[in-house]
């Protein structure tokens, strides 16, 4: 699993995207947002609690938004 793969974290069942690699049993998870109560919208997870989404959930995260693109910073670009 590498950045910007999409994985599903088995203890909660969501799909995520891995927008930071932090070695090699770590990783920064980013979910959908707005999350549901109770549950984070970004968390480091352990890479033995994640699995590799299958081709239907990941077009499901897709569909709702979870892209790449969607999370680049919302810094202001330099002139």
């Amino acid at each position: 699993m590498k950045r910007w793969d999409y994985v599903v974290y088995d203890r909660e069942g969501r799909t995520g995207l891995i927008i930071l690699d932090l070695g090699p049993d770590m990783k920064r998870i980013a979910f959908l947002r707005p999350s549901p109560p109770g549950q984070l919208s970004e968390a480091t997870i352990r890479t033995g609690e994640l699995r590799p989404a299958s081709a239907v959930e990941t077009e499901a995260a897709r569909a709702a938004g979870l892209t790449r693109e969607s999370q680049r910073s919302f810094l202001p670009r330099r002139p």
